[in-house]
């Protein structure tokens, strides 16, 4: 990780954090005193589960994977994130240690900001405030649609939960990421997406990917 020498670098990189875009140029400047941008590589891990959460993290560019370790020393995917977005926050709030671990998918471009001063501008800005609530409801309704995929009955629900919910992951992730997204291997992913297609609840296609065709008989795979 290397600590970004631009003194421009965090202003530039607040233009591109949606709960950052209504400040003013002094409150810009105050969010830059308590911040550090860094840089990481492709599977470099940004915080493991168990760390103290100090800092709130904006990812400003790349795309981040939150997984936890299971008793089998196996990994559980819990969710992606792209940028922009605010990772782990919650666990920030509440000053408890991070839940997950968080890896590099892409090279990425994290704006770390201290708590307790972050926190401080938070009093003192109102729609600030709301920003995050609002950032902090969508990660809740993420971690319900992952813990949902989860503990789907059978694999061809967990397939079905994910496409009802995100058709376009199809199309944006490749077919290992998505087997490992919901919990599967990637020849029971296979069989599963050839079965839908054969009975023409889906189709796939190289440059539309995946579109549901028949909702009503997807539904009753999704259990």
């Amino acid at each position: 990780m290397v600590l970004n020498p631009s003194p421009h670098a965090n202003a530039i990189s607040l233009d591109r954090v949606g709960i950052f875009s209504h400040l003013s140029p002094h409150q810009r400047k105050q969010i830059e005193d308590i911040g550090i941008l860094r840089r990481y590589n492709e599977s470099e891990i940004v915080f493991y589960e168990g760390e103290k959460s100090d800092y709130f993290h904006f990812l400003i560019e790349g795309e981040v994977s939150i997984y936890k370790s299971t008793a089998s020393s196996e990994t559980m995917l819990i969710h992606r994130f792209q940028a922009p977005s605010l990772i782990a926050e919650v666990a920030t709030l509440k000053q408890v240690p991070y839940p997950a671990s968080c890896e590099v998918l892409q090279p990425a471009m994290i704006l770390k900001i201290a708590r307790d001063p972050f926190l401080n501008l938070l009093q003192n800005d109102p729609s600030l405030s709301i920003a995050l609530i609002s950032s902090l409801t969508q990660k809740i309704s993420a971690l319900e649609r992952s813990l949902q995929r989860h503990s789907a009955p059978n694999a061809m629900a967990k397939v079905a939960r994910l496409i009802r919910e995100d058709s376009q992951a199809f199309k944006r992730l490749k077919g290992i990421e998505i087997a490992h997204l919901i919990g599967i291997t990637p020849e029971t992913l296979s069989r599963m997406i050839k079965k839908l297609k054969s009975e023409g609840v889906i189709s796939v296609s190289k440059n539309e990917g995946l579109t549901l065709l028949l909702p009503n008989e997807l539904a009753i795979y999704c259990g």
